[in-house]
């Protein structure tokens, strides 16, 4: 048997299980393990997604990135006014930093004004940031000026992020896309008909060359004129050139302020980045316009036609073990075609301007001033052990179906072997964390912790803090949950009713770590057996690539093949019953020679 649940207590239940589950997802990140997920029809409230998106971290590949940030709450009516009552988390991938305990801290506004804050360019500690956007979003008036002093403040603070996601192109794409759009040469009937569309205001800011001038007429009687531009089969190539050159324009002015910056020209560094926030509100304007002109050429014209099959797939070609750079988040998701990826690619990249606009509303500004009520907790990296090759080699040999040759055995080790650490490199993502937080704080929770550093009063401030939230349970992300995290959802609605608003997974697997609050061992080990099923897949793909054939050497004089000496299929895993908590393997399978506390050691 692999676990005796009624021989062990709880915590040393959890621990077992936690080991084996970082020994898995640290294997299949490495193995570069990746399925598209599926579609996700859960929405995430909008005050809730656009917050989040505000609170970026600067600097993609800094340790400070690494402080992936997820939020929940909801507003609270209390019948006079309507206040924003929410909980940030923050997960640390960076062991030198990683604090012992955790660490709730009360996010109060800023004294500082409006001008103050948008004015200083100094990074500083994401909970000072947080006063500072809620007390600019809670101060803002609305002006040309105060818009546009806001965005340059967030796009700054963002800056490193937007830079990544404006050249994610190069690793997801084999083209230019923003040369691809300027270039385009569409057909003679993209469009069904002609629409004369009302220029928007931004439209007379955009400066081009005659030749490519949109064709305009005036409407209206002649004390109200309204400017209109031609949007047919005449200008399609007009419009999808004018698309192209907004990115790259911003392209060469975000080179441009990263060379300033390295030069280390402050002032010429702040007016760079002027540049390129305006930039990004000038391709904002163009994409959100209602005239709805960038979804029309990206997903009905021939123009989408010019990314098909030009793809990576969203990995790229380098290994990242946290994809840092998000590029999974554009891998393709079902039933989305070329251009709309293209699409989605643009909407990323103007986000924080989205943001900015939405929350400017008059509903969430009147929010913003009322009070207010966010905490930052920060989960500490409880330890960093993990499962040892013996341990996760003779587990998955023994749920192999039919019984494995010697040839496969030890190629699957090789396997195990080259993709397993010593030490765990992962943590606990913070969506996990608030998924078991809101399931530990339910009322009808059955409160399971494992060795949790909860301080006494923190355990009473976050059930406070998070019992508005219980009733519609969002989680809102900075990116889209791996597969793990929504696996975890998937299980915890099914074991306890729980319905979480996530959104949507990209279908990787990073190395990962269960929250040791809120989640009971029972769904633990269904994700654990899922993984294991994974391991299963991934082994058998890159196996195929590493099995000789006939004509080798390994075979000749043999009448064996390849299928005989490899497994032909994997009977559906499960590694642990799921009402009973006890293990279960094949009946043919080697027995185990170590119990759940013994040879747990890393190698």
């Amino acid at each position: 048997m692999l676990m005796d649940s009624n021989a062990l207590d709880n915590s040393s239940e959890f621990a077992f299980v936690e080991k084996r589950i970082r020994a898995l997802t640290t294997i299949l990140a490495k193995m570069n393990y990746h399925r598209r997920a599926p579609i996700d029809r859960q929405q995430v409230p909008s005050l809730l997604r656009y917050f989040v998106n505000l609170l970026t971290p600067s600097d993609v590949f800094s340790p400070e990135v690494k402080k992936a940030i997820a939020v929940t709450g909801a507003i609270v009516h209390d019948g006079v006014n309507e206040r924003f009552q929410a909980l940030v988390v923050t997960q640390n991938l960076d062991p030198p930093s990683s604090p012992t305990e955790s660490k709730l801290e009360e996010v109060t506004k800023s004294r500082k004004s409006f001008q103050e804050i948008v004015n200083s360019h100094d990074d500083v500690s994401l909970i000072e940031y947080i006063s500072d956007i809620w007390t600019a979003l809670a101060s803002f008036e609305h002006s040309t000026d105060n818009y546009i002093a806001l965005t340059r403040f967030v796009i700054n603070r963002c800056r490193r992020k937007l830079f990544t996601r404006i050249f994610l192109y190069q690793k997801i794409w084999h083209v230019h896309v923003a040369q691809k759009l300027a270039d385009w040469a569409p057909k003679a009937n993209e469009l069904p008909e002609t629409r004369w569309l009302d220029a928007p205001h931004w439209f007379s800011l955009i400066s081009v060359l005659p030749e490519k001038e949109v064709p305009k007429r005036q409407q209206g009687p002649p004390d109200n004129q309204v400017t209109q531009l031609e949007f047919s089969n005449n200008t399609v190539h007009l419009w999808a050139w004018l698309l192209g050159r907004l990115i790259l324009n911003l392209e060469n002015h975000v080179m441009e302020a990263q060379d300033i910056e390295n030069e280390g020209d402050a002032l010429g560094f702040k007016r760079a980045m002027g540049e390129v926030s305006d930039w990004c509100t000038a391709l904002y304007c163009y994409i959100s316009w209602d005239a709805g002109v960038v979804k029309t050429l990206l997903t009905k014209t021939t123009l989408a036609l010019k990314f098909d099959g030009s793809t990576t797939g969203g990995n790229g070609g380098d290994q990242d073990l946290y994809d840092s750079d998000e590029s999974h988040d554009l891998g393709p998701e079902p039933y989305e075609s070329s251009g709309g990826r293209v699409l989605r690619y643009l909407k990323g990249i103007v986000a924080w301007n989205s943001a900015i606009s939405t929350l400017m509303k008059p509903t969430y500004c009147e929010i913003a001033r009322n009070e207010l009520s966010i905490s930052l907790l920060e989960i500490p990296q409880a330890n960093f052990d993990i499962a040892n090759l013996d341990d996760i080699y003779k587990t998955f040999i023994n749920t192999a179906s039919p019984k494995p040759s010697i040839v496969y055995k030890d190629l699957a080790r090789s396997i195990l072997q080259r993709h397993l650490p010593q030490t765990f490199p992962g943590t606990v993502h913070a969506e996990a964390t608030l998924m078991g937080l809101l399931t530990y704080f339910t009322p009808s929770s059955s409160r399971a912790a494992f060795e949790m550093p909860l301080q006494d009063d923190h355990v009473a401030a976050l059930d406070k803090l998070l019992e508005p939230a219980t009733a519609e349970n969002a989680i809102a992300v900075g990116r889209k949950c791996c597969w793990c995290c929504d696996r975890l959802r998937v299980e915890l609605q099914e074991a306890n009713g729980m319905r979480f608003k996530c959104p949507g997974s990209n279908g990787g697997i990073y190395p990962w770590s269960p929250p040791r609050v809120g989640v009971d061992i029972k769904v633990l080990q269904r994700l654990y057996n899922a993984l294991f099923q994974k391991l299963h897949d991934a082994i058998n793909e890159e196996g195929m690539y590493f099995l000789p054939w006939p004509t080798s050497d390994a075979y000749r004089g043999s009448l064996l093949s390849p299928l005989d000496i490899w497994p032909q299929q994997f009977l559906p895993i499960s590694l642990f019953d799921s009402d009973t908590g006890e293990a279960s393997v094949n009946a043919d399978a080697e027995p185990l020679e170590s119990g759940p506390n013994e040879n747990m050691d890393s190698v």
